[in-house]
């Protein structure tokens, strides 16, 4: 299992244009359920992919609550949604991609779980990005 594990962080260094850690720069986990008085606090990359994914649920309330349902219900309309939809795209994008770097350059022990999650976000805000830019586009 190690020699695959080795072959995916090497591909995926240099898919997120990454060098090769040193050797022993994996993150240990704590895997102690009893100790609720010790608050361990997130890693960056922790915080990063947590703030990908509140950009993220942003960006859905207002494409598809807020702009096209509530702002027209009062009365705004406003040719400004659809270039912020755009730009909260880009910046969960580069938070998602930011945090992936972070798990992969610090070898983090649950990378691999992170990874499944994190194709599916990104494939669905590509292709909403795509959506979008035609939209604007035409």
């Amino acid at each position: 299992m190690s020699a695959l594990t080795d072959t995916l962080d090497r591909v995926f260094d240099r898919l997120l244009f990454l060098s090769p850690p040193p050797a022993s720069t994996e993150v240990p986990l704590n895997n102690d359920v009893g100790d609720e008085e010790e608050v361990v606090p997130a890693t960056p990359g922790e915080r990063a992919f947590s703030f990908s994914l509140f950009i993220s649920a942003t960006r859905c309330t207002l494409q598809y609550v807020l702009l096209p349902v509530v702002l027209p219900l009062i009365g705004l309309t406003t040719d400004i949604s659809l270039p912020l939809v755009i730009v909260l795209d880009l910046l969960a994008i580069t938070m998602l991609v930011r945090s992936l770097r972070y798990f992969w350059q610090t070898r983090h022990p649950r990378r691999f779980d992170m990874l499944p999650l994190s194709s599916v976000i990104l494939f669905i805000i590509l292709f909403s990005l795509g959506f979008d830019v035609w939209q604007l586009l035409t």
